[in-house]
């Protein structure tokens, strides 16, 4: 629900606050008063695009906002998780527009593009006028309308679950089947990879442990010459490391009965000396191990240089990696050698499938043929009362093949002349009529399920007396369980809401300004009133406006 739109420096509007409650609020005001704006407006909300020339001040940005009650939409905190947009309550939507024409979309601080703005809008806020009615031609709007009616939400869960289920068993089949159909060469060539992997016996961490090894026994002189130089620096020599800690820690351990910090040198020293000592032994160790042997060097670099060429060849960064394509390869030689039993399955899981799917989209169906009489008797009977005395309407029902919306086409046809037999909405000329029509069906549907924001952009064009009074008495029901904003010239609809806005234009500065204020009791009277008598005939209809008004509580 649109609990408050806020708008500045947006065409003939100079800042413009409108506060909204549930149920039927009306817009009346003289034609180029700015209702027409006010739909631009919310329409920039909802995600229409923008330029520069739509600014009331063009040295100045254009700002739109609007804050919804998203408690009665509990299904758009999925949208919301989807688009990474935080779910709160209240929902603030902005939109900026700065004098180069460059717009700006917040979802709840949040940034979004066009795309998320209007997938967000469309579902809070439902605009339509009487040349808006495109949208009942859309092959999905007779179906929605009847799920909608026939409150088969579970039904198409249930349906789109074994609807995917099957589409991806198919798809799985189609992978399998042309992994088949390339024959045995890819066997063979999958084979020979295989196999020349497995003989490469790779070990991971081997890689890194050759690398060392051969560097090592490469640069063999020099290391057997550093380990000589360090063993006498160490331990060999008179005046070695070990030989001079020696001496360091005979003075220490004299000097330790005279001084706590004597005795503490002591027992550095001594802990030098002991490291000292282990250390040279280590050396020494190695220096007399260490042997360049010319065949083990040979050895390692074969291994070293089969491992980059396997890395190299198959495009790899390591030898771990190596060893899961192995895996992989292993895998699909298995998959291969039992291909006929696997195909088999995954046909059969197809047929499974769509078996689920179809007896699912029979339900589906079946519940949707079941409301068609109820559906067409309703919407028939409403529009009778709207004008419509030869109202007729007949489904097209068709079966198809199973899709994401289930195995049904299912066309409403509609004619309002006596004689003449309903035809598809696209061939109806009359706009009026159209216009009726959805009231009808948007009034059906709102006794099933809720609906979201409703703006209706003078509907009522061509209608007036009784007709004019029956159209305000839907809208007003209407707005007993959801938010209904109307713009209307019938002064029969505008006695029909719960609240009155008035647009009007301000004179009075520089620059024409559009203007809105909230009409209180007398104000409403009097303005419905004016609606019907003009400026000098309106105060002898004031009564006659109570009544019109009271007849609506």
């Amino acid at each position: 629900m649109l609990k408050h739109l806020h708008i500045q420096n947006y065409s003939l509007i100079e800042q413009l606050d409108l506060h909204l409650t549930g149920g039927l609020t009306v817009i009346t005001g003289e034609t180029g008063a700015g209702k027409s704006i006010l739909l631009g407006a919310i329409s920039l909300l909802l995600g229409q695009r923008a330029d520069s020339k739509s600014l009331f001040d063009a040295s100045k940005k254009c700002i739109i906002e609007g804050q919804f009650s998203l408690s009665a939409y509990p299904h758009l905190e999925a949208i919301f998780a989807e688009e990474e947009i935080d779910f709160e309550e209240p929902c603030l939507i902005r939109r900026e527009i700065n004098p180069q024409g460059k717009s700006r979309s917040f979802v709840n601080d949040t940034p979004v593009n066009l795309e998320s703005l209007k997938r967000i809008g469309n579902e809070l806020v439902d605009i339509h006028s009487q040349q808006d009615t495109w949208w009942m031609s859309h092959p999905d709007f007779t179906l929605d309308m009847i799920d909608a009616y026939a409150q088969n939400e579970g039904l198409k869960k249930t349906y789109a679950s074994a609807f995917t289920a099957w589409q991806s068993s198919v798809s799985d089949l189609r992978d399998l089947e042309s992994a088949s159909s390339k024959g045995s060469q890819e066997i063979d060539f999958i084979q020979f990879q295989f196999d020349e992997l497995s003989k490469a016996q790779l070990k991971e961490g081997e890689y890194e442990a050759l690398d060392t090894a051969v560097q090592k026994l490469q640069n063999a002189e020099q290391i057997q010459e550093k380990l000589a130089i360090l063993a006498q620096a160490l331990s060999l020599s008179e005046v070695s490391a070990l030989q001079q800690s020696r001496i360091a820690l005979q003075q220490a351990t004299a000097l330790s009965k005279w001084g706590e910090n004597f005795a503490d040198w002591k027992t550095r020293i001594e802990s030098i000396w002991i490291e000292l000592k282990d250390l040279g032994a280590e050396v020494e160790g190695e220096a007399e191990d260490f042997i360049y042997d010319p065949l083990e060097l040979e050895q390692k670099q074969k291994r070293l240089d089969l491992l980059n060429r396997l890395l190299q060849k198959y495009q790899v960064n390591s030898v771990a990696d190596l060893i899961e394509m192995l895996s992989t390869l292993d895998l699909r030689l298995s998959q291969y050698s039992s291909m006929d039993t696997v195909l088999a399955d995954a046909r059969a899981r197809v047929e499974t499938d769509f078996v689920q799917a179809t007896d699912a989209a029979d339900s589906l169906s079946s519940s949707r043929s079941s409301v068609l009489e109820a559906i067409s008797t309703a919407l028939v009977i409403s529009l009778q009362s709207l004008g419509i005395p030869n109202a007729s309407l007949s489904w097209d029902h068709t079966a198809k093949e199973l899709a994401a919306n289930g195995s049904d086409k299912i066309q409403l046809l509609f004619s309002a002349n006596k004689g003449l037999a309903p035809k598809p909405f696209k061939q109806i000329a009359s706009g009026g009529e159209m216009s009726r029509l959805m009231l009808s069906i948007k009034h059906l549907l709102a006794k099933k399920r809720v609906l979201p924001t409703l703006i209706l952009d003078e509907i009522d064009t061509g209608v007036s007396g009784e007709i004019a009074i029956k159209m305000g008495q839907m809208l007003s029901q209407m707005g007993q369980g959801h938010q209904i904003i109307a713009i209307t010239h019938l002064p029969q609809i505008a006695a029909a809401g719960s609240k009155h806005w008035f647009v009007y234009k301000d004179h009075a500065g520089s620059k024409t300004v559009s203007n809105l204020r909230e009409l209180q009791e007398e104000e409403r009277v009097e303005e419905i009133a004016k609606m019907i008598g003009g400026q000098k005939g309106y105060k002898d209809l004031l009564g006659n406006v109570r009544n019109l008004i009271q007849s609506h509580k």
